[in-house]
């Protein structure tokens, strides 16, 4: 990176407004989602202040990097009100360039016992969530930030991006009681850094002595205390995979790829799982969703299985696929997962993986000609959840099946569903049972 930068950011205002130069956005938190009662508790709003960007000079094969800042202030929540919960996204345009550290860190908090959680290690997409403390009357909502330390892909012209910011309030209910709802920004606010805006910070990050000069050199980062590790948190996992898809042409490759993002976006808003705030991991032919880790499991899965369900069916019965109807496998587990730098990991996502393209999985789908989804829950999942009757669920249609994948070391054991397709009203054929269909 070339050093010849200013050393102070320079300000603009909006033509006919005065503006203040640190102010990026005044933006009002309107009521959102399912917790939001009837006309919404008054939301109030933030002051989302101009990033800030301290440029860190490049020095021998070291990677550019720079530190940006989000700093933000939250109004005074109105009587009797408090916030629970506070979380700012940031998404930097720019998909290649990726966050090597995060602050405040995952785990960090105040004195009062307030909590932060740090998603996007290694990503472009990046979430700090801000919760109180047990027992605590809500988050001070005096001035608060957040700050990424990231690699700049290329030459560096100029960083932008869009933030938003969501809150979580105790309201007073009629009955006297309390209540919580959820309030965001209406719109995703977007910010844009050139490179006259940026500060010149030598003195931030002092690059550490490295052995070598060869490209691998480049490409280290720096030590943390901990080795680098990022957080791992139990989370529940969700991935689907699209049956042939290599047999599609280009067109249909895209067609179906657009299908299945139909499929389950649907899917989560028909199980009310936040779109927006799960992991997601693009697989080509599938998808990875990853949720929070205080998702409601014996909920969200039942949920999500009917919604992937319902969802197919309808976009299958729009026909846009070349004639050749979209069939997937669809597969659930849960356990310790990692975002590291290119995706998520750990001994959980493996195993969903494994389940998921396991021949059992395979063949049943391709077997089973009245259906276009089959479902696989681990053997640690299924346990958990089917003997209780959560949401409708229960172990009538699964069936146990042995999983073994000598190359890989793998061996355990699944779960499987058919979902048959409704009775076709035309020609008043009934749907396939639940289980394996008879032969």
């Amino acid at each position: 990176m070339d050093t010849d930068l200013p050393g102070t950011p320079g300000g603009a205002g909006t033509a006919g407004i005065d503006v203040p130069d640190d102010l990026l956005a005044a933006a009002e938190l309107v009521p959102a989602g399912p917790t939001a009662p009837r006309g919404g508790p008054p939301g109030g709003g933030v002051s989302l202040a101009r990033p800030l960007v301290y440029a860190l000079p490049a020095e021998g094969p070291r990677p550019r990097t720079a530190l940006v800042c989000f700093p933000f202030d939250l109004e005074e929540p109105p009587d009797g009100h408090g916030y629970r919960e506070v979380e700012l996204a940031v998404t930097f345009d720019d998909e290649d360039l990726c966050a090597l550290d995060l602050r405040p860190a995952p785990g960090a908090g105040a004195g009062d016992g307030e909590r932060v959680s740090v998603f996007g290690l290694g990503r472009n997409r990046l979430r700090w969530v801000f919760r109180t403390g047990a027992g605590r009357a809500g988050l001070r909502p005096d001035g608060r930030w957040t700050q990424a330390l990231v690699r700049l892909p290329g030459r560096f012209t100029e960083v932008h991006g869009r933030l938003t910011l969501r809150a979580v309030l105790d309201h007073p209910s009629p009955d006297g009681d309390h209540e919580r709802a959820e309030v965001r920004t209406r719109d995703e606010v977007p910010f844009r850094l050139a490179r006259p805006d940026t500060w010149l910070a030598a003195s931030l990050a002092p690059a550490p002595s490295e052995p070598g000069t060869g490209a691998l050199a480049a490409f280290r980062e720096p030590p943390t205390p901990d080795g680098g590790l990022p957080p791992g948190q139990h989370r529940l996992c969700y991935a689907v995979d699209i049956e042939k898809y290599s047999a599609r042409d280009n067109a249909g490759m895209i067609r179906a790829q657009r299908a299945l993002m139909r499929v389950v976006k649907a899917a989560c808003a028909h199980a009310g799982v936040d779109w927006a705030g799960c992991g997601r991991q693009a697989q080509g032919d599938g998808y990875l969703l990853v949720l929070l880790p205080d998702a409601d499991v014996t909920r969200a899965v039942p949920r999500l299985m009917a919604g992937t369900a319902e969802a197919l069916a309808a976009v299958n019965a729009e026909g846009d696929h070349d004639g050749t109807p979209l069939r997937m496998r669809a597969c659930f587990h849960q356990g310790i997962v990692h975002e590291a730098e290119s995706g998520y990991a750990g001994a959980a996502v493996v195993e969903l993986f494994r389940i998921l393209d396991s021949g059992p999985l395979r063949t049943r789908l391709a077997e089973e000609r009245d259906t276009d989804l089959v479902t696989a829950f681990s053997d640690r999942l299924y346990q958990d959840l089917t003997p209780h009757g959560y949401d409708g669920l229960s172990p009538a249609g699964f069936e146990r099946a042995g999983i073994s994948v000598p190359a890989k070391g793998f061996t355990g054991t699944a779960w499987i569903r058919s979902h048959p397709r409704a009775p076709d009203r035309a020609s008043g054929r009934a749907a396939a049972p639940a289980g394996r269909n008879p032969r």
